[in-house]
């Protein structure tokens, strides 16, 4: 039976996992992608990398957010967020990569991950983290269990 979860559940959803999907959309263009993330009760903070999920969300900013749980193909948990994407900065910046320490900034096997106050070189393939947070409009989640 297929059934609406509670606040609650969603929250102990959120707060204990770390990795989810990023949905957005621009110019006739749709893309989901996988993110490691941190909930703090009130945003989704995130880090990742230059390329099309930023273009896009820097273009249109309204995001879906998804976690799961399969536990069997019988029985299942999911949460989905609809949000706004803030990149940020400064304070903000700083403060979230302090909520997001475990986190790491997605890189290729020829690539390193770069700091925030590092410049790279142009021969180096350093990778600048972008730390952003979702701001939530709407969280609803579902359950089923045959």
């Amino acid at each position: 039976m297929l059934t609406e979860l509670s606040t609650e559940i969603i929250d102990h959803m959120l707060h204990n996992q770390y990795f989810g999907r990023i949905g957005c959309s621009a110019e006739n263009r749709t893309l989901i992608e996988p993110v490691m993330f941190f909930y703090d009760g009130l945003y989704i903070y995130g880090i990742t990398r230059a390329g099309t999920k930023i273009d896009m969300v820097r273009k249109n900013p309204n995001v879906a957010f998804e976690i799961d749980e399969m536990i069997s193909p019988g029985v299942w948990h999911s949460v989905l967020i609809e949000g706004e994407f803030e990149e940020l900065h400064d304070e903000l910046r700083d403060s979230a990569l302090y909520l997001l320490k475990n986190r790491k900034v997605p890189v290729f096997a020829n690539e390193k991950p770069g700091t925030l106050t590092q410049n790279p070189t142009e021969t180096e393939k350093t990778v600048q983290p972008i730390v952003y947070r979702i701001h939530i409009k709407s969280k609803a989640g579902r359950s089923l269990r045959l």
